[in-house]
């Protein structure tokens, strides 16, 4: 079975495996989302190439077009591990932290009153005396209307809260819902963006053996066993990268 689309998606990936200077004949194996030693994340790809050399890689929106590639070269695929499906009742639960909501809530709080006071020394009139003090207050003014859309973007489009239902995984935001079957999902990770930045993902590989990843951005960081468990259970190869 080939599941690279076309050619011009084939020498796409031999050009980014060219710019990481990886001979795609050398490799013996590779593992995909995983940790790696002390790298943490999202779309961490991990080569074992014949000399027994290891190298790192994030493929990051290229995940699915690299993942077809290194299968259609029938390199084995090491972590990945098909689960027997076992006959349980999926709970309808919600996963979500009050924490996680109320930090968001308070951030945005803070902006939205940071933007009031800044809005009003803006409308003061200008002395004149203090060139450098009316400039500083302009380039705060603008840095608050690139970066406070940017903050709505990710509190209200890009964060997920997450559902188990018994047709599927929901995923919602304030904009849209997702339903993503159990059966049209073969392997599935929990992830932290990092140590610094413990928000959770959500990586997945469907059917098709294309990549996908969702912030979950209200999730708390310990339910990710739970349903690492009850994922395997549905026959999902699910694995908990976050607690290890």
């Amino acid at each position: 079975m080939s599941y690279t689309q076309n050619e011009t998606e084939k020498r796409k990936v031999e050009q980014y495996f060219s710019r990481k200077k990886i001979n795609p004949e050398a490799i013996q194996s590779f593992c995909f989302m995983q940790n790696y030693k002390f790298r943490v994340g999202p779309s961490i790809l991990i080569l074992q190439l014949r000399s027994g050399k290891t190298k790192m890689l994030r493929p990051n929106k290229k995940g699915t077009e690299v993942l077809h590639y290194l299968l259609d070269k029938q390199i084995p695929f090491s972590n990945y591990t098909p689960q027997a499906k076992q006959a349980v009742t999926v709970p309808e639960k919600s996963y979500w932290s009050i924490w996680n909501i109320l930090f968001d809530v308070f951030y945005t709080a803070v902006l939205l009153v940071l933007g009031y006071v800044m809005l009003k020394v803006l409308l003061q009139e200008p002395t004149g005396e203090y060139l450098v003090k009316d400039i500083a207050k302009y380039f705060a003014l603008t840095t608050y209307v690139i970066c406070f859309p940017i903050v709505l973007y990710y509190l209200l489009y890009k964060c997920h809260s997450i559902r188990t239902e018994h047709e599927g995984l929901v995923l919602s935001n304030r904009f849209s819902k997702r339903v993503l079957p159990y059966d049209e999902i073969r392997k599935l990770n929990f992830c932290i963006f990092s140590s610094k930045q413990p928000r959770v993902f959500i990586e997945l590989i469907d059917k098709d053996f294309c990549y996908h990843r969702y912030l979950l951005g209200w999730m708390p960081l310990k339910s990710a066993k739970e349903l690492a468990l009850l994922l395997q259970s549905l026959g999902i190869d699910a694995t908990d990268s976050i607690n290890q």
